[in-house]
């Protein structure tokens, strides 16, 4: 989640702390936009492919936030929304995985989709879909954009940055 750890060091609280308010934050605000307004989809860049590389000790503290919130919620239907994970997900342990599909499961059929991007990066959804139109010999921008891990999204019509920084960061570099 966008901006964390300076929100961390300027409250002086964990960074343990910080993310697991950050996803509870993220889940409050899509319910209340889901109840509030006409939106259906809200997408979340929770973690980009060039954040993975910041260090096992942080990504350690973002996979037991990950955990946490699996452990609580894997058993409850209490959105009303579905959460859906979107992105490479092989670092984690298989049992995380699993029970991200699980998760996933619940209000399939609800109109309103959270879409976690996890472990993501739109330059590299660009190159994997440019792979597959080349390998399927297909070019047409709508074959390509069948390709992209955000096939099935709307594109956005707002984009918001909660860091307060003015850039992309590689999220939804197509779209």
């Amino acid at each position: 989640m966008d901006g964390n750890n300076r929100w961390s060091k300027k409250n002086n609280k964990t960074k343990y702390l910080s993310y697991k308010l950050g996803a509870k934050k993220l889940i409050d605000l899509s319910e209340f936009i889901f109840d509030n307004y006409d939106i259906n989809f809200i997408s979340a860049f929770a973690l980009s492919r060039h954040n993975i590389k910041r260090g096992p000790y942080l990504i350690n503290i973002i996979k037991s936030v990950l955990r946490d919130f699996l452990n609580h919620d894997i058993n409850k239907n209490d959105y009303n929304f579905n959460l859906i994970f979107k992105g490479d997900l092989s670092f984690l342990p298989i049992k995380m995985v699993k029970d991200i599909k699980h998760l996933e499961k619940f209000n399939k059929k609800s109109k309103n989709k959270l879409i976690i991007f996890f472990n993501y990066s739109g330059r590299g959804d660009i190159i994997s879909a440019t792979n597959l139109l080349n390998k399927n010999k297909i070019s047409n921008e709508i074959t390509f954009q069948k390709f992209l891990k955000s096939s099935q999204i709307p594109d956005p019509e707002m984009l918001i940055r909660s860091g307060g920084f003015k850039r992309l960061s590689d999220f939804f570099l197509y779209q």
